[in-house]
């Protein structure tokens, strides 16, 4: 008698690689924006990459004073970015940015953090994550708690992985 039903309500659903690579970016990048949203209640853009055997790590631009400006941040992440696709360092990446959403989300949160994932097999996805800030109010008294809403995903075209590889 075997111990699993076929008809369990909870099947395993198998991930393509390319499905596993970014749910790996996704929940790298979202542990990432939520401790420095806990930490500082405010987020500038950030980027993590996947190496060819896997590893991810956090892009950082080696350059003596960040930009404040956000714009001029997520422009210098992209260059960077897109040099390292071009020495062939990444086979994807996750570029993040903190927004403000046209209308609420279903949670009625306002803000959100967009992540742009590709990689070089040519799957390109925008992530959507509302958010919202709970606390920090009297001098961080109250700790600050990130509420997360339902996330909207959708299909895109890379920008930065021009053609496909194997």
């Amino acid at each position: 008698m075997s111990l699993f039903r076929s008809h369990d309500p909870f099947p395993v659903v198998e991930q393509t690689p390319d499905q596993r690579r970014a749910t790996q970016l996704l929940n790298a990048s979202m542990t990432y924006a939520r401790l420095i949203l806990r930490r500082y209640g405010e987020l500038a853009p950030f980027a993590f990459s996947m190496d060819h055997e896997g590893q991810i790590a956090r892009e950082t631009l080696d350059i003596p004073r960040l930009p404040r400006d956000p714009e001029r941040l997520w422009k210098l992440l992209t260059e960077h970015v897109a040099d390292r696709i071009r020495r062939g360092a990444i086979q994807a990446f996750a570029l993040a940015a903190n927004v403000t959403l046209a209308s609420p989300s279903q949670e009625d949160y306002s803000d959100a953090i967009v992540l742009t994932i590709e990689q070089d097999s040519g799957h390109a996805l925008q992530i959507t994550v509302p958010y919202k800030i709970h606390g920090g109010q009297f001098h961080n008294v109250i700790p600050r708690r990130i509420a997360l809403g339902q996330h909207v995903g959708v299909e895109t075209a890379p920008h930065f992985f021009f053609e496909p590889h194997s």
